[in-house]
């Protein structure tokens, strides 16, 4: 007689791959690349041209500082302060972009779903923006770059991600942990570890220090602006289902 399971017996799950990558975050890797192979390889020097003028954020032309200004298409000021994370300077900067993407933004699609993550990655480029054009609001050179998404990313996996699992525990972590309250990641020392690196790292940056690590030119005003969006603002994306009972959601 064949042995019948114990109903009292949890059943247990199997815990999904390391590398089990959603397919939001490798189609916007995708994208990334693609657009960047186009305009560096494939797009003449009069495509190149306007697409830099209409998607990097200008900070300058808000204030009609320059004629090249006048030029742009008539709802620039509307869309590049999101736009600008499609384009990159060179093969390291769109790489780089893509590797911290696929790291954070592993965890924080898999737990808040395709459109609530792009909607999310959208709102931390416009974050990035704000803040770098309160630093720099004259400034008529363009800034591009996915950094302010990417980390916006960061800060949104250091609410539920980075207390309980991170390293490579970080890319299997989904809707199963907990949303973290602010105050607790403050006490974690994975996290304090880890957004203490971030901030000295891009302090680094502001003091022209970081160009001995890396290259210059770098908007450590974004990546702060959009890291600080994501750690305060995530709750905000999270999925009621996955806060867990008696889990404040800020």
């Amino acid at each position: 007689m064949t042995p019948q399971p114990d109903p009292y017996t949890p059943i247990r799950r199997r815990q999904p791959p390391a590398f089990n990558t959603p397919n939001v975050v490798l189609g916007v890797i995708a994208l990334l690349v693609v657009i960047h192979v186009f305009r560096v390889y494939l797009a003449s020097p009069l495509v190149e041209g306007w697409m830099i003028l209409n998607l990097s954020f200008i900070p300058g032309c808000y204030a009609d500082l320059a004629e090249f200004c006048l030029v742009r298409e008539p709802g620039a000021g509307a869309w590049t302060p999101a736009s600008y994370l499609l384009l990159h300077g060179d093969g390291m900067h769109v790489g780089l972009n893509c590797l911290w993407l696929l790291v954070f933004g592993t965890p924080v699609a898999r737990r808040i779903g395709a459109q609530r993550f792009l909607a999310f990655m959208i709102a931390g480029s416009v974050a990035g923006a704000a803040l770098f054009y309160v630093f720099e609001p004259g400034l008529l050179a363009p800034m591009i770059g996915a950094s302010g998404s990417v980390s916006a990313l960061m800060g949104g996996a250091c609410r539920f991600a980075l207390p309980r699992a991170g390293g490579i525990g970080l890319m299997r972590a989904g809707a199963r942990l907990p949303l973290e309250p602010i105050l607790s990641c403050l006490t974690n020392r994975t996290v304090v570890v880890f957004v203490a690196v971030f901030f000295v790292t891009n302090l680094a940056f502001s003091t022209g220090l970081g160009g001995a690590f890396g290259p210059g030119n770098v908007a450590w005003q974004a990546h702060l602006g959009g890291f600080i969006f994501g750690f305060l603002g995530f709750a905000l994306f999270d999925r009621r289902d996955t806060i867990g009972p008696g889990r404040p959601a800020i």
